[in-house]
Order: structure tokens, then sequence, then C-alpha cells
């Protein structure tokens, strides 16, 4: 079932490298959106309940959405099936 993958970042955020870097070593696959270069990732990221980056925004085919707030690798994981 095909899934997609966005993670709202800003480049000076820790926690979003760190997620960024980790989902790479994972083999998994995502669109980084840098809400400090996009007004529009921006307000994105805000309506998904966003206060903090990384946000990241786990879309089934199905249509179910996961968000996941911060950098929380055991939400990700499970949310991911990576066991």
């Amino acid at each position: 079932m095909a899934r997609t993958i966005i993670v709202y970042t800003q480049q000076t955020c820790g926690p979003c490298q760190e997620e960024k870097m980790w989902l790479t070593q994972q083999n998994v696959s995502f669109e980084d959106r840098d809400i400090r270069e996009n007004d529009i990732f921006f307000q994105e990221a805000i309506s998904l309940g966003a206060n903090m980056t990384p946000v990241t925004l786990i879309e089934e085919e199905n249509g179910d959405r996961t968000v996941i707030h911060g950098f929380d690798k055991e939400q990700l994981k499970k949310a991911l099936d990576l066991g």
C-alpha cells in the first residue's frame, strides 16, 4: 500500500535533522518541507496543530492520516510498521 510521508522542518531545528537522518537510515522515502522557505508549508504545518518542528504527516493510500509532533522514534516506528 502506498503512503506519503511529509516532514515539516526548519534548518535550525536539531530534532528535524535527526529525524531526516533516521528516516534515511530506515530507507523511508519522505518529502522535506522547510517551513521557513515556503509560507504555504508553514500554514500547512500550523493546520496540523504544529507549535514546533518537526511535524510528520503520514498519509495512507486509503486516506488515513497520522500526525506526529516532534521526533518521536517510537511513534514513527509504529506508524511506519518498522517494528
